[in-house]
Formats: structure tokens, sequence, C-alpha cells
């Protein structure tokens, strides 16, 4: 081999060495690239593993959580479907009080507390009797309705079985049997049956049922004959009740009450106390009663023995009475509620029967006796 080849075989060799060695080291640089690649690879892996475990644990959490509220949800739909039921029951019982209360404001033959029970354009259908028609509008019922207490100085009612009540959502019917025992202006030894069956529609209005239709259905009348003494007992009875129930609506410090039981030019005469004088109409009794109820934040009363009633008859029947008591009240000072006094009070009330209603014609308020209630003492 001469000079020149070997130096030829060595160029090639070294150039071999260094192409091998160049790609030995292309191959490492890639190699070492790949092995980075992986490492980071493997910590994204890694990263997203511990990601989701928290989410498989939040998912675990929000489905015991869902799981729960399922349940209060669930409790929750079981709460309103008593409450709706709670309501039921009581607006069908206030329907019941409404219907009973509407009797017995028929008894006591009060129109003006009758009116309100009714809408605008309510309708009174009245089958049976000299009333027979239909009334549409509260002018007309209420005219119906006077007419009716017109022909009987006395009503009562009663109802053999519970009325029933039909409906829902705020619309009711009530249906009912309904005798009434009545005492007549034009024959006050006799007492007079009707049996009606009575259907009532109420609807809400503002929180309130009222009557939207009425029907009186007289299906039954009848006779009872008392004597005029029997007649003359239950008149002195309903005077009696009537200042009862004016004593009641003192006591309650009602002056709306109060004052239904007035004429509008009946007279109240007060003796003695802050209050003394004599007030001629329904106005200026109507102030004093409110005064009166302004001094005290409480009041009491009672009597120890029966009132003394008298009665003016005519024909037979009761135009008027007196009634006599002794009425002692005990009164809670506003200004000062820790302080009693007590009032005695002989009290006289004349009464006038006015269309069959009882009414205050004159009333005398004698404060004989006041002081501390610790110092209290009977009448003389």
């Amino acid at each position: 081999m001469n000079g020149k080849a070997a130096i030829g075989i060595i160029v090639v060799l070294v150039i071999v060495a260094a192409t091998l060695g160049y790609a030995y080291m292309a191959e490492s640089g890639q190699a070492s690239s790949l092995r980075t690649s992986n490492s980071s690879l493997n910590q994204k892996v890694q990263s997203l593993s511990q990601e989701v475990t928290g989410l498989m644990s939040n998912y675990s959490t929000l489905e015991s959580s869902y799981s729960t509220l399922q349940g209060e949800v669930s409790k929750l739909n079981s709460s309103i479907s008593q409450l709706n039921l709670d309501l039921q029951d009581n607006m069908t019982n206030v329907v019941l009080d409404q219907a009973f209360a509407h009797w017995d404001y028929i008894a006591i033959e009060n129109s003006t507390l009758l009116a309100p029970q009714y809408t605008t354009n309510a309708t009174l259908k009245w089958i049976g009797g000299p009333l027979s028609g239909t009334y549409t509008g509260l002018s007309s019922i209420e005219s119906t309705w006077n007419r009716f207490f017109s022909l009987w100085s006395a009503v009562w009612f009663y109802t053999e079985t519970p009325p029933e009540i039909s409906g829902s959502g705020g619309t009711y019917t009530v249906n009912a049997t309904v005798q009434w025992v009545l005492t007549s202006f034009a024959t006050p030894q006799q007492v007079n049956t009707i049996v009606t069956n009575y259907t009532m529609y109420m609807s809400y209005y503002g929180g309130k049922p009222l009557i939207t239709m009425e029907i009186w259905h007289i299906v039954g009348v009848g006779v009872l004959s008392y004597s005029t003494k029997e007649v003359e007992g239950l008149q002195i009875q309903a005077l009696m009740n009537a200042s009862f129930s004016h004593w009641n609506n003192i006591a309650i410090e009602n002056t709306s009450l109060v004052m239904t039981q007035y004429l509008q030019n009946s007279t109240l005469q007060w003796i003695g106390g802050k209050l003394a004088g004599n007030y001629t109409n329904y106005s200026q009794i109507d102030t004093v009663w409110t005064k009166f109820f302004g001094l005290w934040n409480a009041v009491w009363f009672y009597s120890e023995a029966p009132p003394v009633v008298t009665v003016n008859t005519v024909n037979g029947s009761v135009v008027s009475g007196t009634v006599t008591a002794d009425i002692q009240f005990i009164v809670q000072s506003s200004s000062n509620t820790s302080i009693f006094d007590y009032i005695n009070v002989v009290y006289t009330i004349s009464f006038g029967v006015v269309d069959g209603n009882i009414a205050i014609v004159h009333e005398i308020f004698d404060n004989v006796g006041s002081g501390p209630l610790s110092q209290v003492s009977s009448f003389a």
C-alpha cells in the first residue's frame, strides 16, 4: 500500500468516525429529550391522577349532599302538604263560624251586622212564605231582612245536626237544616216555628269568606201557643240579656258594639265622677264612652244580685221596659297599670222595642262610690 492510499483510508475512517460520533450525539440528545418529556408527562399524569382523585372525592361529597337535599326537599314537600291541609281545615272552620254568625245576626234581628257578610252583588233566594222571591244586590237583601224582622218581635234558631261544608280553594257551600222559633208582633201569645233548608255559597275575598248566594227554603211551619204570662217572661229575659250584653260590651271596651244598642236620639245621664253630665244624642254618647275607655286599660264587672226588670205591654206585647241593677266595675288605670280601682254604679237602662229590636232609649250611670281596689266597699 502506498502512502497516498493509506492517507485516503485514514481520511475515510476519520469521516466515518465523525459521522458516527455526530449520530451518537444526536441520538443521545434525542434520548435525553425523550426522557425529559417522559418525566414531564409522568408528572402531568400524577397531577391529573390527583385531580381525578379529588374530583371523585368531590363527586362523592356532592352525591351525599344531593341525597341529603333530596331528603330535605321531601320533608319540605310533606310539610307543605300538611300546611295545605291545615289551611284547608282552617278555611273550612272560618266558613262554619261565618255561617253560625250569620244565623245569630238573624236571630238578634240586626241587618247592620248581616250586611258586611255579603258581596255587593250577592243574591238571596227566598222560597216559601210572604217574602218569596229572588233579591240581588246588597240594598235589596238588606231591605228583605228588615221586612222579615218587622214581622217578628223575637227570633231564635237551632240546628239538630252540624252543617255540611263542601268545597276548596276559597269557594265553599254550606248546607244545613235550620229551625227558627219566633214570636210575632201581631200575636205575641203565639210562638211560631219555621224549618228551613239553608244553603249558603261563600267565596274568600281579602282573607274573609263572604256570601255570594243564599237560599232560604221554607220546608215546614208550625205554631206553639203560650200564655200571655209566658210570653212576657220571654220578653223580660230578652231585656235582661240586652242589659248584660251592654255591660259586657263596656267591659271589653268596644265602642262599636256598645253604640249598636242605642237609638240616634237616646240619652245618657252620667252622675258623679269625671264624666258627669247629660248626653243627649248618639254622637255625644259615643264620645263619652270613648273618654271612659281612654281612662282605663281594662274593665271588669259583676252584679251581686239579679237585675230588676219591669215592662210595659200593649195588647199583650212588651213595648218598653226598664232594667235596674247594682253593678260594680273593677278598672285598671291606663296611665299606671299597677293601679286598680272600683266603681259602684246604680245602673238604670230604659229600653224601647223598635221594629222588633230592643234598643236603649235612656240610660243612667249613677256613680255612688269609687276608690282604690284595696278599699273596695259594697253598695249601701
